[in-house]
């Protein structure tokens, strides 16, 4: 156990030494508060040499900063108020050194508090309420942890706001409701939790740019708004249902990149103007249950030539009909992993000749996985020009009637049995 006593003398210890100083100090209710924290960690968590080791408040701690007994590090302190001479721990930041305990409720009295990190330790239990009370905080990292429960509403009150980072922790329940109220938060990562419900409307947050919701529990649809800035949002590895229609497309803002929908229980036929969209570069849509690629209104030879896809994975689907040769068009297209469906038909030529960098204005194909789809007929001569080097494929577990072991991308499997492929050729 604690002892608690002992902080009570040193804390009046501290304030009749602080009745015999005039020069700068730090407020006495921080240090106050920096006492409950460090009696909150588990003392045998607290290793020789660590910050939180040189952590002696028989000392004031923003007068013996970095010094190479006490505070030498992971605390930080302003001037607040001209003529006051007194110092506000305005960060602190623990290094990932295997601390333990609980984070203390005190911590929401470091009223001066912009960073407060301590990614990557073993605290645990739940976020105290009272982190709302810091208006001042820029950046909240307790990531990779192990704190548990759910956000907590008063987070509403963190309008300064910029990083919020709890990923990799046993965190649970819904989002608050009110997290629309952080209006200036640029990047939220809660990867790797236990949160369930809706994903929540988050459009209004106009600064968001990076939002990672991936290996959660959240259910319901697909978003149908997105935060005007947001460039990055990871859904992967959750339970969304429904499909991805030209609504969700149209949703999409003009500056996303990265989309990442993998490992859902999402179905149905995917828009073809979401691979149009004027932003969008990399999209992960795989292990789900989609089922095949509509043009809707559009003609069938639709015009690939201003995509900006780099990067597309719908492997582990249920896409049925030929295999598009409009993925070949896409002048950018390094990635393209097919694999694991029901695609039918021959291999575009068009496909070998970006692998080669042989269309005038394409950027090289580098990674073609076709594999275990029901592909029919001879390869095209200009894929036995293919090297190693170039590509990075796989054509086997399909049913194309030349596909030599001695060519690469042929190795590691067969081709289907013909009782099977007699049906798509």
């Amino acid at each position: 156990m604690v002892n608690h006593a002992l902080y009570s003398i040193l804390f009046a210890w501290f304030l009749s030494a602080l009745a015999l100083r005039t020069d700068a100090i730090t407020d006495p209710m921080d240090v106050q508060a920096l006492m409950q924290v460090k009696a909150a960690i588990n003392p045998s968590s607290i290793r020789i040499g660590s910050c939180v080791s040189t952590w002696n408040f028989s000392v004031d701690p923003c007068d013996n900063l970095f010094g190479p007994e006490y505070f030498s590090c992971g605390i930080s302190c302003e001037l607040v108020g001209e003529g006051t001479g007194i110092q506000r721990i305005t960060s602190v930041k623990l290094e990932s050194s295997g601390y333990g305990g609980t984070l203390a409720p005190a911590i929401g009295n470091l009223s001066f508090l912009q960073y407060l990190q301590l990614g990557g330790n073993a605290f645990e239990g739940v976020i105290p309420a009272s982190i709302g009370q810091l208006h001042a905080l820029v950046v909240l990292d307790i990531s990779g942890n192990s704190f548990s429960g759910s956000l907590p509403d008063t987070l509403q009150g963190l309008q300064s706001l910029g990083v919020l980072n709890a990923n990799d922790n046993s965190l649970s329940g819904m989002l608050p409701s009110n997290m629309n109220s952080l209006i200036n938060l640029i990047e939220c990562r809660l990867q790797n939790n236990m949160l369930s419900g809706p994903i929540p409307d988050l459009s209004s947050l106009e600064q968001l740019r990076v939002l990672d919701l991936a290996n959660n529990n959240f259910s319901g649809s697909v978003p149908t708004r997105f935060a005007p800035s947001l460039i990055s949002a990871s859904f992967g590895s959750n339970s969304l249902t429904g499909g991805l229609t030209k609504q969700n497309v149209d949703a999409i803002n003009s500056v996303l990149i990265v989309l990442d929908l993998n490992a859902n229980q999402l179905s149905g036929p995917i828009d073809i103007s979401l691979f149009q969209h004027p932003s969008l570069q990399q999209i992960n849509l795989s292990n789900n249950s989609f089922s095949m690629i509509l043009n809707g209104d559009r003609p069938a030879s639709v015009n690939m030539a201003q995509s900006q896809m780099v990067a597309i994975d719908l492997s582990n689907n249920k896409i049925e009909g030929n295999l598009p040769g409009l993925f070949a068009e896409m002048p950018k297209l390094s990635s393209l992993s097919l694999s694991n469906n029901a695609f039918t038909g021959q291999i575009h030529e068009s496909y070998a000749l970006k692998a080669l960098a042989g269309m005038a204005g394409l950027l090289p194909l580098q990674r073609l996985m076709l594999d275990d789809n029901y592909l029919i007929g001879p390869l095209p001569a200009l894929f036995m020009k293919l090297l190693p080097e170039n590509i990075m494929a796989s054509f086997v577990d399909n049913c194309l009637s030349t596909c030599p072991p001695e060519i690469f991308f042929c190795q590691g499997g067969d081709q289907k049995p013909n009782n099977i492929c007699r049906f798509y050729g």
